[in-house]
């Protein structure tokens, strides 16, 4: 059983914590937060592990996950290195997508095995349900003997395993996030503007929503390509310019979200080969696709 020690246990750090532990293939060592009282808190919510204050109060584990957030990997790394010299057959990984495990260095100079480890989910609460971790898929760089360490009480947990080389993070983690946190915003979005139109809120939050669960039932079905519908789709020229007039009236930003969202889907039924020229050359002009 491999001994888990961890720097930063929130949500993310806390949640992935709790589903390897619940494997039986993971046993919590300690933790250490900025403050005891967090500290205390981290442990009382995973049900495991003891409190230390320092990083020289660690006992030796197998590995370290460190689940600070992400401009505090490198310097917790490098803190690790300086009280913890003898790192040699210890794994160190971090969960971030912004970067791989070079962020780790620091350590894998003191003969630590490193990884990054980047569970492709949403975690806006701590949670110590295993189920909840379920199919989440972890995509995960590093050393050969990290990955194989890490690889075992990860799928045991239910995780989609993936390992990959050379990732470009900057890229990997944008897409990431315009899935994730720019598609609740856009929800949010159309919500303040169904709110406009005459909805009430709750009605508005709750068309939004059912909305949203049908377009990610018909992504996982068909594929963006396949299951995209709507007036851009079907060439109704008409129809969007009617939402930029009614969009006028909210004010430019709200136009300009509407043209960059838009523009988004006539590349992609462009793409699909759905548009003729003339079509095009109006959803140009009244998207400003051509501008500089």
């Amino acid at each position: 059983m491999l001994v888990l020690n961890i720097i930063g246990c929130g949500r993310a750090g806390g949640s992935v914590a709790s589903a390897l532990a619940r494997t039986g293939l993971v046993t919590i060592g300690q933790v250490l937060n900025r403050s005891p009282s967090s500290t205390h808190r981290a442990v009382a919510r995973l049900g495991a592990g003891d409190a230390v204050e320092t990083i020289g109060a660690f006992s030796r584990p197998d590995v370290w996950l460190i689940a600070t957030p992400d401009d505090s990997i490198g310097l917790m790394a490098q803190e690790l290195a300086a009280r913890r010299p003898g790192l040699s057959g210890q794994a160190v990984f971090h969960l971030s997508g912004r970067y791989g495990p070079g962020v780790l260095a620091t350590a894998g100079d003191r003969g630590a095995e490193t990884a990054a480890v980047h569970p492709v989910r949403s975690m806006p609460v701590h949670s110590t349900d295993v189920d909840q971790f379920r199919d989440t898929i972890c995509i995960a760089e590093g050393s050969d003997a990290a990955l194989r360490a890490l690889r075992s009480p990860f799928e045991a947990s239910g995780a989609c395993w993936k390992e990959v080389k050379d990732l470009n993070r900057g890229l990997y983690h944008a897409a990431l996030a315009i899935v994730s946190n720019v598609t609740k915003g856009v929800v949010w979005k159309a919500q303040k503007w169904l709110e406009q139109a005459g909805l009430e809120p709750e009605v508005a939050a709750q068309a939004s929503h059912s909305l949203l669960s049908i377009t990610a039932a018909d992504l996982n079905r068909e594929g963006a390509r396949q299951s995209i519908t709507g007036p851009v789709v079907r060439g109704d020229t008409s129809t969007v310019e009617a939402h930029l007039g009614a969009l006028q009236s909210l004010g430019a930003h709200d136009t300009d979200v509407y043209r960059i969202l838009a523009l988004t889907v006539l590349d992609l039924a462009n793409e699909r080969g759905n548009l003729d020229d003339q079509t095009l050359r109006r959803f140009d002009e009244l998207l400003g696709g051509g501008k500089s």
